[in-house]
């Protein structure tokens, strides 16, 4: 008897809809197959943004930046919201007479911007965060589209920067970064990927003048920034652990849309104002948290099987396992819950007892001889 191989070739045609990359988007928003938009923010009215999502740093924040964040330069108009630098000329309402804190020895103030935040409105535990954004890459602007985890002082917080734009040592540089904690506080290790502008202008010079797509796909094993679908930046979470053991990236982050002027943005004295940071819109998309399909790609793969009814989480696995090791975590890593099975036999259902567990989204850990694999479960 001959084998016989079929191979099916699917050719499939699918129209490409054409955005002008010079203006805001105004088409419908795209489906991604398997997720569902569970965040869309497209600035469409006139005037401030949707305060239910975004409220507003203030005064001077970081890195010794030169503007005084301030709401009024945060606009939506035209389907963006526009984010000015602009210069100013008035006292420093913190100044302090023989200061050494950079933040109150000014006693005037020569700039102001915006940055807008998420932070007690909106966050978010993975996904795939997509911004459509243009950036100004005058001399001392310091643009970023960046989200920072709900707990713990930075950087232990964990901190994702899906587009910088400044520059390093001199050189004007698109940066895509992943930072976490270090045994020394304050101090992060850092993941970093940096492209000089020149090179982008190589390929199109009307680089700046054009809105860009940065994307982050972010999952329980990865981070993956990307910039017009190229990937720019590949973070594996199993490297991003703090000094006390827990993983940043295991937990909701908020963002930041903000326009830093100064310090890392290079001098600004000889700049023309205003600069402007245009952000086309802000979308999530998410798998469901109960969403537990199998990677049938792994032998001992546990099936999870009416989660959370009665408060017991019932699974199987699709092979035997000789030990198989199981741990609850919540967002932050930390470990609430751990039991071992013995013999697990192909297709006998095992038990977990959930009435000890609050209400909320939780990581189901198995271990055994060969594989490691994370599911996710929602508690009512």
């Amino acid at each position: 008897m001959k084998n016989l191989l079929l191979i099916f070739a699917v050719i499939i045609v699918t129209s490409v809809r054409a955005v002008n990359p010079y203006l805001p988007d105004k088409g419908e928003i795209p489906r991604i197959a398997g997720m569902k938009l569970v965040f869309s923010e497209d600035f469409n009215n006139e005037g401030k943004p949707n305060p239910e999502n975004w409220g507003y740093e203030t005064g001077f924040k970081r890195n010794e930046e030169l503007q005084w964040y301030l709401s009024d330069n945060a606009n939506c108009s035209g389907g963006r919201l526009l984010i000015e630098g602009k210069r100013a000329n008035f006292t420093n309402p913190n100044y302090v007479a023989g200061s050494t804190d950079w933040k109150t020895n000014r006693k005037t103030v020569n700039y102001t911007s915006s940055s807008i935040i998420s932070r007690g409105k909106q966050s978010w535990l993975f996904g795939r965060f997509e911004i459509r954004a243009r950036v100004d890459t005058s001399k001392g602007s310091w643009p970023a589209i960046w989200t920072l985890g709900v707990s713990k002082e930075w950087p232990s917080c964990g901190e994702i920067d899906i587009m910088e734009f400044y520059r390093v040592s001199g050189v004007p540089t698109v940066l895509a970064n992943v930072a976490w904690g270090t045994a020394t506080r304050w101090t992060a290790k850092w993941d970093s990927f940096k492209k000089p502008l020149s090179t982008l202008l190589a390929k199109d010079a009307d680089w700046p003048k054009k809105y860009h797509i940065w994307r982050m796909d972010w999952t329980s094993d990865s981070i993956r920034l990307y910039v017009d679908d190229e990937l720019y930046n590949y973070t594996l979470l199993n490297q991003t652990i703090n000094a006390d053991g827990t993983n940043p990236f295991l937990q909701a982050q908020y963002m930041l849309l903000n326009l830093a002027l100064g310090s890392g943005g290079g001098d600004p004295s000889k700049t023309v104002f205003p600069l402007q940071y245009e952000v086309d819109y802000v979308r999530v998309y998410q798998k469901s948290p109960t969403d537990l399909s199998t990677n049938t790609q792994t032998p001992t793969n546990p099936y999870i099987i009416n989660s959370n009814q009665n408060k017991t989480l019932n699974f199987t696995c699709k092979y035997n396992v000789k030990q198989l090791h199981v741990s609850i975590l919540n967002t932050n890593g930390t470990i609430l819950y751990n039991q071992n099975f013995d013999d697990i036999l192909s297709g006998n259902s095992y038990f977990i007892n959930l009435k000890t567990m609050p209400k909320g989204v939780f990581f189901v850990r198995f271990n055994s001889e060969t594989t490691k694999i994370y599911k996710i479960i929602q508690t009512k």
